[in-house]
């Protein structure tokens, strides 16, 4: 009774004499809920494409990251995370000098998307901030819808901290994350959760930080001709993750959580990303208030994911050069502290 589990699950009451017609529409047809099929199709494509052999014009990642980053895939909090570590870090274990720990959720609309995706950005942040980061595999919707996969990080977030002491220095951990994940870092950096361990900052690359689309220009003008990352996608993949009546509760659409709860954060994002509007509405909302602990690098011409392949942009080696920056001043205050 597929049609009966989903009406209850979100809350509505089952209509006893409706019931033999989703009865006999869960019998022919599978799956039975366009947002399934939507999921599904998406998650096909998006993972795996079904047009082509070979992927050949996928630049490698370089060797370097290969050689001195290795993965651990482990389960924390009964979620799947792939754990990045600089070599050197291993054999220096007995150091007195900890690392940074960044916990990092992938993109994807709260979709699709896995830390495979992101191998490239974790890599980078682990080699050039010279940290463990561990990436999240959150639960995705519409199987997961908000605020599960915000819940789940956060679990990841306390365990890592209760059981990987001694392995980073607990004045540096960040949250990172890349469009919807960096939706989820910020929530978790300003929602009130106990326990909380403390967040030295955050790292958002072209972060999702309103539900509001539409009244954002660079969405309507931007997201109509986008290729993957477009209205449609972002339509489908809002309604799938939260209710209208949640667009504007900050730990969907954590724009509105007052400035004096975010850490110390960078974001970046690219004038043509149709996201671009949103970040910033952040920068001159806290320029205005006089927030100097709110950084925003826009690259010109830069499209939504520009960080993502290794060699395409020159822009993308020039926001991992920022990160590298933030994080190390992050290192000199929670030092002289």
């Amino acid at each position: 009774m597929v049609f009966r589990v989903d009406r209850l699950a979100i809350g509505l009451m089952t209509m006893p004499k409706s019931q033999p017609l989703y009865d006999l529409i869960s019998r022919i047809r599978r799956p039975s809920a366009m947002r399934e099929i939507m999921a599904s199709a998406l998650r096909s494509i998006y993972m795996r494409d079904p047009f082509s052999e070979s992927r050949t014009d996928l630049a490698p990642t370089p060797q370097h990251l290969r050689d001195l980053i290795c993965i651990d895939e482990q389960t924390i909090a009964d979620i799947s995370c792939a754990i990045y570590q600089p070599t050197t870090l291993i054999s220096a274990a007995a150091s007195n000098n900890l690392p940074p720990l960044i916990i990092y959720m992938h993109g994807g609309g709260f979709v699709v998307g896995c830390s495979q995706d992101t191998d490239y950005i974790t890599r980078q942040l682990s080699h050039q901030s010279q940290a463990i980061v561990v990436s999240i595999n959150y639960a995705l919707t519409p199987e997961a819808p908000f605020p599960q996969a915000l819940q789940q990080c956060q679990r990841v977030l306390q365990q890592c901290f209760a059981t990987m002491r001694g392995r980073f220095d607990p004045d540096r951990v960040f949250l990172a994350g890349d469009s919807a994940g960096g939706n989820l870092a910020l929530a978790i950096a300003c929602n009130d959760f106990e326990p909380k361990p403390p967040i030295a900052g955050l790292i958002l690359l072209a972060p999702w930080l309103d539900m509001h689309l539409e009244k954002y220009d660079s969405y309507n003008t931007l997201a109509r001709s986008g290729v993957v990352y477009d209205s449609p996608f972002m339509a489908y993949a809002r309604a799938a993750y939260v209710d209208y009546a949640d667009w504007s509760n900050p730990l969907a659409s954590p724009i509105f959580f007052a400035f004096d709860k975010w850490p110390r954060t960078l974001i970046v994002c690219g004038t043509d990303d149709p996201l671009i509007d949103q970040t910033l509405a952040v920068r001159n909302a806290a320029h205005n208030q006089g927030c100097d602990h709110i950084k925003v690098v826009a690259f010109a011409e830069m499209p939504h994911c520009f960080y993502s392949f290794p060699g395409l942009f020159a822009e993308e080696a020039e926001c991992f050069a920022e990160i590298e920056k933030f994080v190390s001043a992050n290192f000199v205050v929670a030092e002289a502290s």
